[in-house]
């Protein structure tokens, strides 16, 4: 009798396997959240590799500008305060255009780098000798003031 019941036994047939695609809707889900956040990401990258640029451009013309003010020409000298006023005012264009900063002078012109760079440094500190930008003086210590530039400068444009 029990190789009887043996004999009668069949071979399993086994599914085919089963197959990755179509997916399921969730995992479609999935996948454009991820593409998102990807592209999010690199356009992220991107303005963040922007402002990185800009900012090496700016310092660099700092620091040709620092070049002329430790020269020993009194004529390179003198044309500091002027291009440090130039520099600031182009980088102020560039990122408040809707302010028009380009317009301001005097006292309001050292208020809006103040508020624009979260700084007290222009309006009551070594930034206060931008108000006579344009009278032939040369700066008795320019690094004081360069430093105040460079800060102001890393916190508008990062």
């Amino acid at each position: 009798m029990e190789n009887n019941s043996l004999a009668d036994l069949k071979d399993i047939h086994l599914p085919a396997p089963v197959s990755i695609f179509p997916l399921a809707p969730g995992w479609y889900i999935v996948l454009a959240v991820l593409l998102v956040i990807i592209i999010l990401f690199i356009l992220w990258q991107m303005r963040r590799a922007s402002k990185q640029y800009k900012l090496k451009q700016v310092l660099a013309l700092l620091a040709q500008i620092e070049a002329k003010a430790e020269s020993s020409d009194a004529e390179q000298r003198e044309e500091v305060l002027p291009e440090i006023s130039i520099l600031l005012k182009r980088v102020a264009r560039e990122k408040f255009s809707e302010l028009h900063p380009q317009n301001l002078f005097g006292e309001k012109w050292l208020q809006f780098l103040d508020r624009s760079g979260k700084t007290t440094e222009f309006t009551s500190g070594a930034g206060r000798i931008l108000l006579d930008v344009y009278k032939r003086q040369s700066l008795e210590s320019p690094q004081e003031l360069l430093g105040v530039v460079k800060n102001w400068l890393r916190t508008v444009i990062l």
